[in-house]
């Protein structure tokens, strides 16, 4: 049985270029995504990102069916992170009773505002809390871990997937710094792949906008606390700014990261469990 993880979307929220902006990074991205496919089973998606139209098309050429999907977990209530979910609805796909994993806060957040409510009150959606429990679909076991970022409408989680009860992907598209989460080196060594937070490279990236109304952990610091677990671990840099030349051969930091081992994400990559 062969289980395959897909990088659906590597870019922040908004993707790359993003509107109003043109791109400084090194290629397009759709919003940050992941999804986990088998041999034997529907996938199952991380996040709904906007631009999930076209990463279905990405995740169906990867799958023998293309068809259905075992579940949807969303890890937060950012606009990369749940607008996607309005195609299925009436409108799209239609679905009947998807189960949608999500902390309460989340599906709470959904459940008060529309469009998402009508989600829930047709049926398309089936919603899962899932703040202190696992779900098990198949071999895989997914735990909700709480993490530090700004809360403006909902708590913030990654996800920890289990495949036969041995940890193998940690989902951190997310957070506000490695500081204020004392745990982070001991999760990321947990699993053999971990996908983390590289929205940001530098401070002066956003001219004329306060960064620190969105905090996130520079990707020189990531790389600096994090480089001595890459010789028996891959992580995965992600959730990339539009700003972000991270990818680029010619930007500093790129060299950086792949001198320390880091992978860094683009849309359609793929990593299989062997």
């Amino acid at each position: 049985m062969t289980y395959t993880l897909i990088v659906l979307g590597s870019g922040q929220d908004g993707g790359s270029p993003q509107v109003g902006s043109l791109s400084h990074g090194t290629s397009q991205r759709t919003a940050s995504s992941i999804a986990i496919t088998s041999d034997v089973a529907d996938p199952i998606v991380f996040d709904a990102s906007p631009d999930l139209r076209l990463q279905y098309r990405r995740l169906c050429e990867h799958t023998s069916d293309g068809v259905g999907l075992d579940g949807v977990f969303i890890t937060h209530g950012h606009m990369g992170h749940y607008g996607g979910l309005i195609h299925f609805g009436k409108e799209a796909a239609a679905t009947d009773l998807l189960p949608l994993f999500a902390p309460a806060s989340v599906l709470s957040f959904l459940k008060a505002n529309e469009p998402w409510a009508t989600l829930f009150s047709r049926a398309h959606l089936d919603p899962v809390p899932i703040d202190e429990t696992t779900a098990s679909i198949g071999d895989l076991t997914i735990e909700a871990i709480t993490v530090p970022h700004r809360s403006e409408f909902t708590d913030t989680v990654a996800y920890s997937i289990a495949l036969r009860d041995e940890p193998w992907v940690l989902y951190l598209p997310d957070i506000d710094s490695w500081g204020e989460w004392p745990q982070a080196e001991e999760t990321i060594s947990r699993h053999r792949i971990s996908l983390l937070d590289a929205t940001f490279s530098s401070i002066d990236e956003l001219p004329g906008r306060n960064i620190a109304e969105i905090r996130h952990p520079l990707v020189p610091d990531t790389i600096e606390r994090f480089a001595h677990l890459t010789t028996d671990h891959t992580i995965v840099l992600t959730h990339i700014n539009h700003s972000n030349r991270l990818g680029a051969d010619d930007d500093p930091t790129t060299s950086m990261a792949r001198e320390h081992g880091f992978v860094i994400a683009y849309d359609g990559l793929i990593l299989e469990h062997d």
